[in-house]
């Protein structure tokens, strides 16, 4: 079965402001996933996350994996 990886990344500037949506992308691979958040300069913060901190915003990063039939 084949799957593809989505990703979504939000940006808060802090705890308490709403979370926006700024990027949603698909890979085919889970290794051009990592490659590109790495380039990004994303750092894991757990399994299926990853945060980087950039000019007092917070950008959060999350992926599932999606099976398709």
């Amino acid at each position: 079965m084949p799957k593809i990886y989505m990703l979504s990344i939000t940006k808060r500037t802090d705890e308490l402001e709403v979370e926006q949506n700024i990027i949603e992308k698909l890979f085919a691979k889970k290794s051009e996933l990592k490659d590109f958040l790495e380039k990004e300069g994303y750092c894991r913060a757990s399994k299926n996350q990853f945060m980087k901190i950039h000019e007092g915003s917070i950008y959060e990063a999350t992926f599932e994996k999606i099976k398709i039939k």
